[in-house]
């Protein structure tokens, strides 16, 4: 199921932020996906295992973004599952300081190699 989440045209720019939560090693590929196209406007990789902010800044204007789809895709694998059973992947789409609304994926960690895969979908208000 594709997560519809609103925002205000003429409001502050947006931004998603990626959440990695039940002592898990993961990488993930974001996509903003340009409205009725399969072209991608952004296409990031990135880690959960350094520093670095798991954020990014849609492109403006913020009123392009009407009809956009995020995809986050990640792969993962649970560091101590026989301790550490559940896992939870959180896409949070922000306007401003704001937050407009989140996805997640949360399951049991199996010990294997596991992904997730999760789509927002980006609609005015």
């Amino acid at each position: 199921m594709i997560k519809t989440i609103k925002f205000n045209p003429n409001g502050e720019d947006l931004k998603v932020s990626f959440k990695f939560e039940g002592l898990i090693v993961a990488s993930y590929s974001y996509t903003l996906w340009e409205t009725n196209s399969n072209n991608r406007v952004v296409y990031e990789k990135g880690n959960n295992q350094n520093p670095d902010d798991d954020s990014y800044v849609l492109p403006p204007p913020v009123a392009s973004c009407d009809g956009r789809m995020i995809q986050l895709r990640t792969e993962f694998k649970a560091l101590d599952p026989e301790n550490v059973k559940q896992y939870t992947i959180t896409a949070e789409v922000f306007q401003g300081d704001q937050s407009l609304g989140k996805d997640e994926d949360a399951g049991d960690n199996t010990g294997k190699s596991q992904s997730s895969l999760i789509y927002i979908l980006l609609s005015k208000q």
